[in-house]
């Protein structure tokens, strides 16, 4: 029996071990009993199959090296050629490709020292098929191939996707479905951001004598598509507004100051502040190539104008224009968020449980625990990462006009972290209040708004600190 089985060993799941290195209780977590599983024979997340740069200066991804409690553990880390090149360019956005190599070996560093510690393991290679509910509150966890594991509380890490079907079947606006357009010139931003994803894009656009592409969504995949079809394809030759971005609402754009947003020429309301950096849109904001596309594209102070693309209101567009924007369109990226990955969930007497997630609504509650489909949390299950739709409280909280999901490394090891180690030592704790081992389903809440939500708070699949 583990105190603790986290399922999946990507930078969300192994968010709260790092917070435990770093605040020195690391060693008390693993004499609980850890098992980690994570599927892949190499963890360290997924990010280097993108060919964008991160969103998050390089110091973000390396301080947690630098906590007084984790500089034995982190040792070897500091001293990887990739922590050292993140080192070296503290100040710079780094290549997703680079933070990929540095996540992987911190990753590695924290399978051995899970493996090493009596009564925990690191089992990978490993599929997480089923979590089975017992009436003692436990979870039994079916994996393939492998051993199965059995633990009193479990962190769900299995990273997020966009749900193709889903995507198909939303309405860009109320009449036009993209399943109605042609689902064959359709690719999503998160297989765009890929060397393949953007192979087949370049292979579409190079059969139309008039390439023209459009991007549905208004956040920073969008804009990191965008970015990408503008300056990785140089065979395609785009005219101008050939590329369009098509969004709900006006993005939003990080700045260091009101003072600096000012002086761009940016409007900024005291919502849009955060109280404790002072930054504009600390959380919600573009940053970086999408942030500099957006710039040009409004003709800020000292910026080339980028003719080749444009950007339109969804909601002052005509139905008509929407339509025939589409259909002309050789090639069309919806970039309309993610959902968390699950696996088949049970309860005691073996019926299968319906989660807040596989309906596409936001996984967590505000302590990170896995929502059921009728709103109540399950008191021993936190689920992390992307897809969760999980939003920052308390100190963790940027602006407060921000309604977004966040994901980001900083996120991970820090704040989420805290409250994932927090809540599973009260799981673990003899006082805390023993879980149900029969949910009794409430009748089933109404789902969020979420009219507007797919075109305004997607997220990129980059590790960003937002700090």
């Amino acid at each position: 029996m583990y105190g603790l089985a986290i399922l999946g060993a990507g930078p969300a799941g192994t968010g709260p071990l790092v917070w435990a290195a770093q605040n020195g209780r690391l060693h008390d977590l693993l004499d609980q009993g850890v098992a980690v599983v994570e599927q892949s024979t190499a963890p360290g997340g997924v990010i280097g199959k993108y060919i964008v740069n991160a969103d998050s200066l390089s110091t973000s991804f390396i301080e947690c090296l630098y906590a007084p409690a984790a500089q034995d553990v982190f040792a070897a880390v500091r001293a990887h050629e990739a922590a050292r090149q993140l080192e070296q360019r503290r100040l710079e956005y780094p290549p997703l490709t680079l933070v990929a190599r540095y996540l992987s070996h911190l990753c590695l560093t924290l399978e051995e020292v899970v493996a090493q510690h009596p009564g925990s393991r690191f089992q990978s290679g490993t599929r997480v098929t089923s979590l089975h509910l017992r009436s003692d509150g436990t979870w039994l966890i079916k994996c393939s191939p492998g051993d199965d594991v059995l633990a009193r509380s479990v962190v769900l890490a299995l990273g997020g996707r966009q749900d193709g079907a889903a995507i198909l079947a939303s309405e860009v606006v109320p009449g036009i479905r993209l399943a109605d357009i042609a689902p064959e010139k359709i690719i999503p931003s998160d297989v765009l951001l890929t060397r393949d994803g953007l192979a087949s894009a370049a292979d579409l656009l190079s059969r139309a004598r008039h390439p023209r592409a459009v991007i549905a969504g208004g956040s920073h995949s969008a804009f990191s598509a965008a970015w990408v079809l503008l300056t990785k394809l140089p065979a395609t030759t785009f005219g101008e507004h050939d590329l369009t971005i098509l969004h709900r609402r006006a993005p939003r754009i990080f700045y260091p100051s009101l003072e600096d947003a000012l002086a761009d020429g940016y409007l900024a309301a005291g919502r849009d502040i955060c109280p404790a950096t002072k930054r504009v849109h600390r959380l919600g904001g573009l940053r970086n190539d999408g942030r500099e596309l957006w710039r040009r594209l409004t003709g800020r102070p000292g910026t080339m104008p980028e003719r080749r693309a444009r950007m339109m209101s969804l909601v002052d567009t005509p139905a008509d224009v929407l339509r025939r924007l589409l259909l002309e369109a050789t090639l069309i990226v919806p970039a309309l968020g993610y959902r968390l990955n699950t696996v088949p969930t049970f309860d005691a007497a073996g019926r299968r449980l319906s989660l807040m997630a596989d309906r596409g609504a936001m996984a967590v509650d505000k302590e990170s625990r896995l929502l059921l489909a009728d709103g109540a949390p399950l008191p021993n299950v936190f689920g992390v990462g992307l897809g969760s739709g999980y939003r920052p409280w308390g100190k963790m909280a940027g602006e407060p006009g921000f309604d977004g999901q966040q994901n980001s490394l900083w996120l991970y090891q820090n704040g989420l972290g805290q409250i994932i180690y927090e809540g599973v030592r009260n799981c673990l704790s003899a006082s805390a209040a023993r879980p149900r081992a029969v949910f009794r389903h409430r009748r089933p809440a109404p789902t969020p708004e979420t009219a507007d939500a797919p075109l305004s708070a997607d997220i990129d699949p980059v590790a960003s600190a937002n700090g």
